[in-house]
């Protein structure tokens, strides 16, 4: 299809949607939601067509808001907390719960990253979690590998993340269809009402687990957040909650999605499979190429002050979404963005955020995915889409990822 087909039409909205200083040019139909394109299953084709308007749009929908769709703006918002603030990180506001860090901007939010971080240093994920990691990814595909064929999301990429975690917090595994529920609402599966009662229901489970945790001397991450409730920058319990809650769901939901997007592409083009087969130290870029290709989140941000930037006039109040998977096929960045290519030419990328934000859990989740990697080359045959089987669907979400994934194999 053309380029000049792809292009989002501008579009009439009532005069009271759209406030007074936002030129018509920039508005735009889309719903992060719901996107137009999404008819062949395919978000990032679709989203792709919003580069054919200006860098920085508005939308009527959820409440209005603008979008930023290029690598520099969605790096200057995700860095620049001074002037967008992560007191609100959602659209529509008021939607998103309560999260330190995520939720906080300096200086509170080092203090709630200083809990956190010495859980996810490069050391620490390399030498104490990477070989729990490795025995979990290895035995899930040698279960996987005598049935030649597996709907991926359900059987692979959800679960591998949800043993880790339990692994890595110790959690009972008599829970894991509770949590596999949850981390499927939350993950955007069954709508906004099965969402928020997701959220609910693990609220009150972490509550009653920090609780129990409390005061122990068990090294896990629970444990001292539960313990924090003792450090003299302590303020309400709510802290512990939503530290706890961000552990629980970050660490499931973007490893999950990351791992279906790198399968379905590597089904799509079996030579890359060989690629890592026979060159397997070109893994950690094929890691790096793999979070470029396939930003997950939106990251939303409240303007804390008027700004204008490259034309667009935004008022204090408003929202700003950065799209980074948008971010991420950026043509005056990355050429040929589409194309997963492990031998492109080391360039930043903006998933894993930038900053004071920039993710805590990177060197957790960037093992996860190599380890993932190097272990289906080692023990996989060449996999590929399965023909009898539905193609694959995105699941537009906060956290983007796949509905379905069908692949096959020789046994």
């Amino acid at each position: 299809m053309a380029d000049d087909a792809l292009a989002f039409d501008t579009v009439d909205v009532r005069p009271d949607t759209v406030p007074p200083h936002v030129d018509p040019e920039r508005v735009v139909d889309y719903d992060y939601m719901n996107p137009p394109g999404m008819e062949d299953g395919d978000y990032y084709r679709g989203i792709k067509r919003l580069h054919q308007g200006p860098d920085i749009l508005w939308t009527p929908h959820h409440g209005g808001h603008w979008v930023a769709t290029r690598f520099d703006d969605v790096k200057w918002m995700q860095e620049t907390w001074q002037l967008f603030s992560s007191h609100e990180i959602g659209v529509p506001v008021g939607r998103s719960p309560y999260m330190p860090l995520i939720t906080d901007d300096p200086p509170d939010h080092s203090r709630y990253r200083a809990a956190l971080n010495p859980f996810f240093t490069k050391r620490r994920a390399e030498e104490e979690y990477q070989p729990r990691v490795r025995r979990i990814i290895a035995g899930l595909l040698e279960e996987l590998r005598p049935k030649g064929k597996a709907e991926w999301v359900s059987e692979f990429s959800f679960v591998g993340p949800l043993r880790i975690f339990w692994d890595f917090v110790d959690l009972p595994y008599d829970k894991r269809e509770q949590f596999l529920g949850w981390g499927r609402a939350m993950f955007g599966l069954g709508g906004l009402e099965a969402r928020l009662k997701a959220h609910a229901e693990m609220s009150a489970y972490i509550g009653e687990l920090l609780d129990q945790r409390l005061d122990g001397d068990s090294d896990d991450i629970f444990t001292a957040i539960s313990n924090w409730r003792h450090n003299k920058r302590y303020e309400k319990r709510e802290e512990l909650i939503g530290m706890a809650e961000l552990v629980f769901v970050g660490g499931q939901d973007t490893v999950a999605s990351q791992f279906g997007f790198a399968m379905q592409r590597l089904a799509e083009r079996p030579e890359l499979q060989q690629r890592l087969k026979d060159d397997p130290a070109v893994i950690p870029a094929a890691v790096e190429e793999f979070l470029r290709r396939h930003g997950l989140t939106h990251t939303s941000r409240l303007i804390k002050e008027d700004v204008t930037r490259k034309g667009a006039t935004m008022k204090a109040g408003e929202m700003i979404m950065g799209v980074t998977g948008l971010s991420g096929l950026d043509e005056r960045m990355y050429p040929d963005t589409f194309t997963v290519d492990f031998d492109r030419e080391a360039c930043p990328h903006n998933t894993l955020g930038n900053g004071a934000h920039k993710c805590v859990g990177a060197p957790l989740g960037r093992m996860e995915m190599r380890v993932m990697l190097e272990e289906v080359a080692k023990r996989m045959p060449i996999v590929r889409l399965d023909p009898d089987q539905p193609a694959p669907r995105a699941a537009p979400a906060p956290v983007l990822g796949l509905r379905n994934l069908h692949l096959s194999w020789e046994v």
